[in-house]
């Protein structure tokens, strides 16, 4: 019984280790995708690219767009 606990915690802990360790990373680098800032043409501030939305070929920032 006590060999099926041990065996137990070491695989509990080489998936602790190596499988949540590649979910972590995973999440990080969906994360950190949108780095380009891109400049609202209405407001002039700087937004990452996936709050930015192109209306009549300007750039336009998701607040200046919730108030049109």
């Amino acid at each position: 019984m006590g060999k099926l606990i041990i065996f137990l915690i070491i695989i509990g802990a080489v998936y602790f280790f190596f499988f949540k360790k590649q979910k972590v990373e995973n999440s990080k680098k969906e994360s950190n995708e949108s780095k380009d800032l891109i400049l609202c043409d209405k407001c002039k501030t700087f937004y990452p690219e996936n709050e930015i939305k192109k209306i009549d070929g300007k750039n336009i920032c998701k607040d200046c767009y919730a108030d049109s």
